[in-house]
């Protein structure tokens, strides 16, 4: 029996241990006492060619391929895009009709493509290079995605000049989520963190939602 309550003190001081050990590296990722972190996440960089965003932002876009595929039904098509948005690691997407939109913000597409990607850090709060991850990662999803619409034949543009109230509305247009009391995008997984990346206007037939 001295043997069992000699044990139980000493597993406590393990565990209590393990969990030091644990939190460690959770305190380094969201930026407890770091400033390195801290500089990673909110410094602007010195040199703006040193951000993927940057070089992705100046990419001339490709050609529309002259003859466009043959396509299956709207609802199929839709669920293609969407299944290519998840697949390049999209968290949400959605389809926006532009029709239902004014002119100024449909840009003469009938189509958006809306795609959702988890923000740990607000990229527009976060202007560091860990704080832009989430914008860096929705760029490399909507380049693709953006691509492949045009080597099928069709209209395809990332627009990055979007405002983020713009993105927000036609997230909630395109059913990934509503805006809250203060007016920020809330989605049911990932509440608030969450960035709308570039949108994609389109002329590729297919279904929306919302």
């Amino acid at each position: 029996m001295a043997r069992r309550s000699w044990g139980l003190p000493r597993l406590r001081d393990d565990l209590s241990r393990l969990r030091g050990a644990l939190q460690a590296p959770l305190r380094r990722l969201s930026g407890q006492g770091d400033p390195y972190w801290d500089d990673f996440i909110n410094r602007p960089p010195n040199d703006v060619r040193n951000m993927i965003t940057e070089i992705v932002a100046k990419a001339p876009e490709g050609n529309i391929f002259p003859t466009q595929s043959e396509l299956h039904s709207p609802n199929v098509t839709a669920r293609h895009a969407k299944e290519l948005t998840l697949y390049l690691g999209g968290q949400l997407v959605g389809i926006a009709d532009l029709g239902t939109q004014t002119p100024e913000i449909a840009r003469g597409y009938p189509y958006a493509i809306v795609t959702g990607v988890r923000a740990e850090y607000d990229p527009y709060m976060s202007p560091g290079p860990g704080g832009q991850a989430a914008a860096q990662a929705g760029q490399f999803v909507t380049f693709i995605v953006a691509s492949w619409i045009r080597e099928v034949g069709f209209r395809a543009t990332m627009q990055i000049d979007v405002p983020r109230a713009e993105r927000e509305h036609l997230a909630v247009a395109a059913g990934l989520g509503k805006l809250n009391g203060d007016g920020k995008l809330t989605v049911p997984k990932y509440g608030t963190k969450i960035h709308i990346a570039d949108i994609i206007f389109t002329d590729l037939p297919m279904e929306a939602d919302g």
